[in-house]
């Protein structure tokens, strides 16, 4: 009997290490997967993105772009706290579709590729944990994809290299005005749309 127990402590702490592997994979596999909800967010804020992309629209500098819109605030809000799943396509169709129904069009595809980009890189730097480094951290890399993703777009539009320049001071206002209201409203909303999340 006393020669037994070390294999019986041994064999408990190998069913232990399993059960642990176990959860560990049954949470990973939980993270990996698409909810309802997300699926339910996912349209909301697509919905969000393409009303407040489409009705606030100026036009700042007379070139192919350079509009301000405001629809990359919901874009951000919903990146910060439902992660980059729904900040990517929230954002990717939400833009798409105000292109397609707008004069616009041509920059549907774009818009779908550089703004769901944007989406997956912010919701991948906050991490569902938005702080204030994080969302300028955040917005920058934002910034970054919108400029030379809408460059790069441009250069196909227009066959110039020097034409889609005009368009930089309008896509620098676009992010900068939209972070300016977007990360005020996160971080006051934080503490108590976390504690709901978390439930």
């Amino acid at each position: 009997l006393h020669d037994a127990l070390p294999i019986l402590q041994e064999a408990k702490e190998k069913q232990k290490r399993g059960s642990l592997r176990m959860s560990e994979l049954q949470v990973k596999t939980a993270e990996s997967r698409f909810s309802v909800l997300d699926v339910a967010l996912t349209g909301v804020f697509t919905a969000l993105v393409f009303v407040m992309t489409m009705f606030v629209q100026v036009q700042i500098i007379p070139a192919q772009g350079g509009l301000v819109h405001l629809g990359n605030v919901p874009l951000f809000f919903a990146a910060a706290f439902f992660g980059k799943k729904v900040g990517a396509l929230c954002g990717g169709l939400g833009m798409a579709l105000s292109d397609l129904v707008t004069p616009w069009q041509i920059y549907a595809p774009i818009s779908l590729i550089v703004v769901g980009l944007m989406g997956l890189v912010f919701g991948m730097i906050v991490n569902k944990k938005p702080t204030f480094p994080k969302l300028l951290l955040a917005t920058a890399a934002a910034l970054a994809i919108k400029l030379a993703g809408y460059y790069i777009g441009e250069i196909f539009i227009t066959g110039s290299f020097l034409v889609p320049l005009q368009s930089v001071p309008g896509n620098v206002i676009q992010i900068v005005t939209g972070a300016v209201i977007a990360i005020p409203v996160i971080l006051v909303v934080r503490k108590p749309l976390m504690n709901v999340l978390n439930k």
